[in-house]
């Protein structure tokens, strides 16, 4: 049997919990959250799928065993490093996965590898973008050709300070090399008010390159509520992808003299992400997602130039980035 526990039990955490459920192994879940209110949509939602898993929906950390499988913690990201350092010390945890933004200060990257390593974690976070197999394809693709990358998305009003880490994370993934430099320079001074209760979004363009001299550039219009389009061009290859309403990818390549080949996609909810990942990770100790080092090359260059920015636009000295 395996010992799992989803901490955060809100619509985040509902839907791994849900993606736990949908696995067919053995299973003791154990669900954590504060929020009673939170506690009850993960009821709710644990409900529409039919299994015979063993739930516990607790306030309390003490129903926890001792040795746990695997853990998720779903949380919001300014509490997820006190989570962290709560978790590990005590329980001896076989797997981690962690929400994204990690965290909201750089401080807590550096604190949180050091209990990582010390406690011999493997941790994993989750940009779940790696696991779409068109996104595969482009990258075998531009393996193979070894050509330099030029990057673009362009949406409105989508949440770039929340979900911008997603698609530098996805970059990073296809051109295969880490962020070498990133800014905020061409976000606008503007702070907008998040979904998310405390936080603040950005409108405007993040834009860097990575450390094999590859270009990237990401943008939310400030408006409302557009779909996001994505292009990846080398000097032989061409993909504009559509995500949202229309899902298609319009390749265009040198081979074909740069005709359009058209196809469509289907994205793939957490529900169903989260028992690929907890799948892999038991039958391999491996997943698609970035590591949390891999992630940390993105997540620490994306903090500091947000935080830098804040700071600039309220005039609020703080080494906190209220974005999660």
């Amino acid at each position: 049997m395996k010992i799992n526990v989803i901490i955060g039990a809100g619509q985040l955490g509902s839907r791994h919990l849900q993606g736990l459920l949908r696995l067919t192994m053995k299973q003791k879940i154990f669900v954590l959250d504060p929020s009673e209110v939170s506690l009850e949509v993960s009821k709710t939602r644990a409900n529409e799928i039919s299994s015979e898993h063993e739930i516990i929906f607790s306030k309390d950390w003490e129903v926890l065993p001792q040795n746990l499988d695997l853990v998720i913690i779903a949380t919001g990201a300014n509490v997820r490093a006190m989570l962290v350092e709560k978790l590990l010390p005590k329980y001896k945890v076989k797997t981690l996965v962690l929400e994204k933004i990690l965290f909201q200060d750089l401080k807590s990257y550096d604190k949180i590898g050091d209990l990582l390593q010390q406690t011999n974690t493997p941790t994993w976070v989750n940009h779940p973008r790696r696991m779409a197999e068109h996104y595969h394809k482009i990258k075998t693709i531009v393996d193979n050709s070894g050509e330099k990358i030029i990057f673009n998305a362009v949406g409105s009003n989508w949440g770039l300070a929340c979900n911008a880490l997603h698609l530098i994370d996805l970059f990073a993934f296809i051109g295969n090399s880490p962020v070498d430099q990133l800014d905020l320079d061409w976000v606008e001074n503007k702070i907008h008010e998040s979904k998310r209760a405390n936080n603040i979004e950005f409108t405007g363009t993040v834009k860097g390159t990575l450390k094999n001299q590859s270009n990237f550039s990401i943008s939310a219009l400030d408006g409302e509520n557009g779909d996001i389009s994505i292009s990846v061009f080398t000097n032989s290859h061409r993909w504009i992808i559509q995500e949202g309403r229309a899902q298609k990818i319009i390749y265009l390549s040198k081979e074909s003299a740069f005709n359009e080949d058209i196809t469509s996609f289907t994205t793939e909810f957490q529900s169903t992400l989260t028992t690929r990942i907890a799948s892999d990770l038991f039958e391999t100790g491996d997943c698609n997602l970035p590591t949390y080092k891999q992630a940390c090359e993105s997540h620490i260059p994306f903090i500091k130039s947000a935080l830098k920015k804040y700071t600039e636009i309220t005039e609020i000295e703080t080494t906190i980035c209220p974005i999660t």
